[in-house]
């Protein structure tokens, strides 16, 4: 920024700073394309998280006044037409009541940046959480459609298969895929938990026999995100082999395994 920009200006890029702290890859005056024609957006966001990518637009409105009802209607049909996941206005002189209501069960978040830096880790979990879930969802209709093959397909994908063994020792495809996933099932369980604000939250390792009470955002996403990503390493395994895979471990990253690794010296400690 200089000091000759205009503070509108200024603004935009305030606003994009808060973004980019958060991680997000931001342009300042984008034009973007939509489905009925180009649109000048005064900020975008970009971000991949939990294997999704995101697009957020935002307007930045440095007016005297609240801002009207009809800045946020021209707003969303913008945010609709580009496809972004979300938009944010950003005013520090609030907003009118139709603007507000205008905005309220849609896609649209109405804040300024002051509230925006209070509220972003919260909104970032829950995007994180809405990509996992459907991550978790995808993993469970791959891993369920394995068993729907015809039976020398599936028993060829089987025998790639390196997840986590039964503890019971049961034979049958179906349950030499229970543990994966029961886990798979508990890790939405746990988000769900953590999105209720139940913590401390239960968190299973694909072999473990005790759960690891989790107590924060931030170390359910990363070990949920580092778990997920194993399994879809699992089920990639069994669809296109890598030679010398003979166990799960081999698929996990080395930061989790580190920090399984530490979990469990603290507990034997």
């Amino acid at each position: 920024m200089t000091a000759d920009m205009p503070e509108w200006q200024q603004y935009q890029h305030e606003v994009a700073a808060a973004l980019s702290q958060l991680g997000f890859t931001v342009n300042v005056e984008e034009k973007i394309a939509g489905a009925r024609g180009e649109h000048d957006v005064d900020v975008t966001a970009r971000m991949t998280s939990a294997g999704v990518d995101q697009l957020w637009v935002v307007e930045c409105k440095k007016l005297n006044r609240a801002v009207p009802k009809e800045h946020i209607l021209t707003f969303s049909a913008i945010v609709a037409d580009v496809g972004a996941d979300r938009g944010l206005v950003f005013a520090e002189n609030g907003f009118q009541a139709g603007a507000i209501r205008a905005a309220r069960n849609t896609n649209l978040t109405l804040t300024s940046l002051v509230d925006f830096r209070q509220n972003a880790e919260s909104e970032l979990a829950v995007m994180r959480v809405r990509g996992l879930r459907e991550r978790i969802t995808a993993l469970e209709d791959e891993f369920h459609s394995v068993l729907d093959l015809p039976q020398e397909e599936r028993d060829k994908r089987m025998a790639q298969y390196v997840g986590p063994p039964s503890a019971f020792g049961l034979a049958g495809h179906s349950a030499l895929m229970a543990p994966i996933m029961s886990r798979l099932s508990q890790m939405k369980e746990a988000l769900d938990s953590a999105s209720f604000n139940r913590w401390p939250v239960a968190y299973w390792e694909l072999d473990g026999e005790i759960p690891v009470d989790v107590k924060g955002w931030a170390g359910l996403l990363f070990v949920i995100e580092e778990t997920v990503a194993t399994c879809e390493r699992i089920y990639d395994q069994m669809v296109s082999p890598q030679e010398g895979i003979r166990n799960w471990r081999e698929l996990q990253s080395q930061e989790m395994a580190d920090l399984l690794n530490a979990i469990c010296r603290t507990a034997a400690g």
